[in-house]
């Protein structure tokens, strides 16, 4: 096959891994949009809309390690496929819910399926393309899931306005089990005539020694895991409890305007992820840093978090301030290739489902915190059979977020090594030389 074919091939294969990140980001931020909607037709408040919200991250969360040692077993294709396929037998439980337990068992299935996603994405990445591309085609996939996102906000609020949000989730779990089907015929797990190398991920011929047990050991065992995981936390965590739950109403309490127009506004975090993670992956591999980008990205959540928050703006400045809250979030991007640069070939998967599961523990945490303070100042008010909470309740509940970037600033400061873009273990060496 010639290396032009090759590289279409490659890129077609990893855009269908990295659709199944964009689809997985539609749900997962859909209840953002239809807040109302849930409060009034299965009787939740703030804390019980959190705690909803959450379950896909209950879901999403544990599950990382595993996804990580099961895409290297099996490959990214049959796990692939068959977690869409749970996530979207988990939308079209959701789409059936009538109570606030079975609507939260359909958010754990869509989780569970999803857990899947990124880390599927980054294995067919770091198996199809050459090192030097790892950090671009991660923010590409980044830019996957913020277009899943932006459809999750303002056209999926029109299709909710137009059709109820139980058909649309119903419309939803369609559209995965198509791209199961998709996933299914034409990704592979790896290069037409690639040659497996004695520890390369997904080899069924390692040394039993080298089991699953023993890889989970070594990365769990490096601090450097730790703190990069951490960082990834804080970085991401608001993304998820603002831009994924509470950003619409805060938006729309903050300005008087409509959840469509908040949507709007809100998709603007997104583009900003969207821009950012490629371009601080390009940046990043240009400078041959990756500590001065993390940093940054730190301080652009901490600006823009407090003007968001705390200050009413004119629209282009409410705009530019969302604008660099997605810059900010695109960290975590970044922090994926630290831990590429950090770990062996071998234990790729497992280093990348313990950052993913830190990442992603944002959600679970900080979505329902949130929605426990609004609910704990919350006034008794009522506005269209669902609870109504003024400005002041959501700045109050609101406020962690830039405590979570300050603290992902001085972690990237003063915890995380520099790797100056290269990789600790550019060999294959002998299992007693692994670190």
């Amino acid at each position: 096959m010639s290396s032009s074919k090759f590289s279409a091939l490659a890129v077609v294969v990893c855009l269908l891994g990295a659709s199944f990140y964009m689809y997985e980001f539609i749900l997962q931020v859909s209840l953002g949009v239809m807040t109302n909607e849930l409060m009034r037709d299965l009787s939740l408040n703030a804390a019980s809309l959190g705690i909803v919200s959450a379950f896909f991250y209950y879901a999403y969360m544990p599950m990382q390690i595993p996804a990580g040692l099961l895409h290297d077993r099996f490959g990214p294709r049959r796990i692939l496929t068959f977690a869409i396929l749970v996530c979207a037998f988990g939308a079209l439980f959701f789409s059936f819910s009538y109570s606030m337990w079975l609507a939260s068992a359909g958010r754990f299935m869509m989780g569970m399926g999803a857990a899947f996603s990124f880390s599927g994405a980054l294995m067919l990445i770091a198996r199809w393309f050459p090192a030097g591309y790892f950090p671009v085609m991660t923010g590409v996939v980044q830019l996957m899931s913020s277009i899943g996102a932006i459809t999750g906000e303002l056209p999926l609020a029109i299709a909710i306005h137009r059709w109820e949000w139980r058909p649309t989730m119903l419309y939803l779990a369609l559209l995965g089990i198509g791209l199961a089907c998709l996933v299914w015929l034409i990704v592979r797990d790896f290069p037409p005539g690639h040659a497996a190398t004695p520890y390369s991920p997904g080899d069924r011929h390692r040394p039993a020694h080298q089991g699953d047990a023993i890889r989970l050991s070594r990365v769990f065992g490096r601090m450097q895991s730790w703190w990069v995981a951490l960082y990834s936390f804080l970085i991401w965590a608001p993304i998820a409890a603002f831009a994924g739950l509470w950003g619409v109403p805060f938006l729309s309490a903050a300005y008087h305007i409509t959840i469509a127009n908040a949507s709007m506004a809100c998709a603007a975090i997104w583009i900003g992820i969207g821009f950012g993670c490629p371009f601080i992956g390009w940046l990043s591999e240009r400078i041959r840093r990756r500590l001065v980008v993390l940093t940054t990205c730190g301080v652009l959540g901490i600006i823009g978090s407090i003007l968001t928050i705390f200050f009413i703006l004119p629209t282009p400045l409410l705009y530019l301030s969302l604008f660099m809250l997605g810059c900010a979030g695109s960290g975590q991007s970044l922090a994926f290739s630290v831990v590429r640069d950090s770990n062996h070939p071998s234990l790729i998967g497992a280093a990348i489902g313990l950052n993913n599961m830190a990442t992603v523990a944002g959600g679970a945490i900080l979505q329902p915190i949130i929605g426990i303070i609004l609910h704990k100042n919350w006034s008794g008010t009522m506005a269209d059979g669902s609870p109504f909470y003024t400005l002041n309740d959501y700045r109050f509940a609101l406020f962690i977020i830039p405590v979570s970037y300050v603290l992902a600033t001085f972690i990237s400061l003063y915890f995380i090594k520099e790797t100056y873009c290269q990789q600790a273990f550019s060999h294959y060496p002998k299992e007693g030389h692994l670190h």
